[in-house]
């Protein structure tokens, strides 16, 4: 049984990320808006991982992001009509559609990325970089806890549901060695991403 003081202070941090994930929402529809008026908040999180991991069939999206075909349908629809993200014959299977960041969906979604690590950059001047390392560390170390147990609950909901590192809630990318880094800076390159 644990204590009433942890107890007490997991329930605390749920109420943080709470708050978090409520400003986390705000984020991702000033986002979206910035890259199109026309395109939801969610939209944001299909271009962000088309830029992650490429082009992909609409399954493993659908997967990766924790949503339902339908509602991935829709939002690719808004997405292809905007000029956002382009769909082509998959070549190693004739029945299948790829999907993929057209350059124009790139160049929204990296001044979008830009301007958002400003922010972030702006807001976190106070913070000293050990505050920030250790932030990066803990959260990256909070995501494998999710991973580990999303497999140990159910290993079939653990397939696909890592979370691409520039689609992290701080708005930052990582670099080869796990630190944070303001987008652009990693040499490469909200499990459900709002």
């Amino acid at each position: 049984m644990e204590s009433f003081d942890r107890r007490a202070k997991v329930h605390e941090l749920e109420q943080e990320f709470n708050r978090l994930f409520v400003r986390r929402r705000f984020n991702a529809l000033q986002l979206a808006r910035q890259i199109d008026s026309e395109i939801e908040p969610a939209s944001y999180s299909v271009l962000a991982t088309l830029q992650q991991m490429g082009p992909q069939r609409m399954t493993a999206i659908a997967r990766h992001l924790g949503i339902g075909k339908p509602t991935l349908s829709r939002q690719l629809s808004t997405l292809e009509n905007r000029g956002f993200v382009e769909k082509a014959t998959d070549p190693a299977d004739g029945r299948a559609q790829m999907v993929s960041l057209t350059e124009e969906g790139r160049a929204r979604l990296e001044s979008a990325q830009a301007d958002r690590a400003e922010r972030y950059l702006q807001m976190l001047t106070p913070w000293q970089e050990l505050e920030i390392q250790t932030l990066s560390k803990l959260l990256a170390k909070l995501n494998q806890a999710y991973t580990e147990f999303d497999a140990e609950q159910d290993p079939a909901l653990a397939q696909g549901s890592e979370i691409p590192a520039a689609v992290s809630l701080a708005g930052l990318d990582r670099s080869s060695d796990g630190s944070a880094a303001p987008h652009g800076a990693q040499d490469s390159t909200d499990k459900r991403v709002s």
